[in-house]
């Protein structure tokens, strides 16, 4: 069991009796108004479970409802416990009131977690430059795997144009900026043969912290750079969301 503190410290303490400490139990349910006693929470094992509190957290925080206990000195905002690291990171994230920190700050906990993901598991099993996929004939390109850039064709009969290496491929065969929607491809290799897959929606920070938009801004934008794709997470757009999807406009376009 941990306290987070109204400054976003989270802390687990030994020194805290936190039966002795001032709370109330976290409800999804329930209506808070106003200033409250420090809020008590079971997190779940389940993701889903966990994002709707996550998200019922920033609800909360939007409608300036507060929770605080002052114990021992101390000033707690929320006991938690059943947490795991990705909660943590969404509890760390609540407390960050800047939204272009704020995205940074997920962007880089996302990107790692995939990075690790990936590393751990080696789906593409590289040898020699050429990966599992390619080793049986799956693929358009013999080398580098999925890393060949391309621009949608505004030809009716092409789908894409400009096929090449990708930019961002250095030269030690790793990618030189930190790409998410990169990491969020999986191909169709794997997919088939269920040996490896992602699904956005397991994730608590995007599904948590992002609309509908964003989420797509952050799935579809392969091959450009980490700070292309920060800015357009920060744009401002009013489009319908159909129109939104329908016409791409989640994509980053090509100046």
């Amino acid at each position: 069991m941990k306290y987070v503190d109204i400054y976003g410290n989270i802390i687990e303490s030994s020194n805290v009796d936190f039966s002795d400490i001032n709370s109330i139990n976290f409800e999804m349910n329930k209506k808070y108004k106003g200033t409250n006693p420090a809020l008590n929470i079971e997190f779940s094992n389940d993701t889903k479970t966990n994002i709707k509190y996550i998200k019922k957290l920033i609800k909360l925080q939007k409608l300036n409802v507060n929770f605080m206990t002052e114990y021992s000195g101390k000033k707690i905002k929320y006991i938690i416990s059943n947490y795991n690291d990705d909660v943590l990171i969404a509890l760390k994230a609540l407390f960050i009131n800047n939204s272009k920190e704020q995205y940074i700050f997920l962007y880089d906990n996302i990107f790692k977690n995939l990075d690790n993901l990936w590393n751990q598991c080696n789906p593409c099993k590289f040898c020699n430059n050429i990966c599992f996929a390619s080793k049986n004939h799956k693929t358009a390109h013999k080398e580098n795997g999925c890393c060949y850039s391309f621009d949608y064709s505004k030809n009716i009969f092409k789908f894409i144009d400009n096929v090449k290496v990708c930019k961002y491929l250095g030269k030690e065969k790793r990618c030189t900026t930190e790409n998410i929607s990169c990491k969020f491809f999986v191909c169709n290799y794997l997919k088939k043969n269920k040996i490896f897959n992602i699904d956005i929606k397991d994730y608590l920070l995007v599904q948590a912290f992002f609309n509908n938009k964003q989420k797509l801004i952050l799935k579809y934008n392969y091959f450009k750079s980490k700070e292309e794709i920060l800015e357009k997470l920060n744009e401002k757009d009013n489009t319908p969301f159909i129109i939104y999807y329908l016409f791409s406009k989640y994509r980053i376009q090509k100046i």
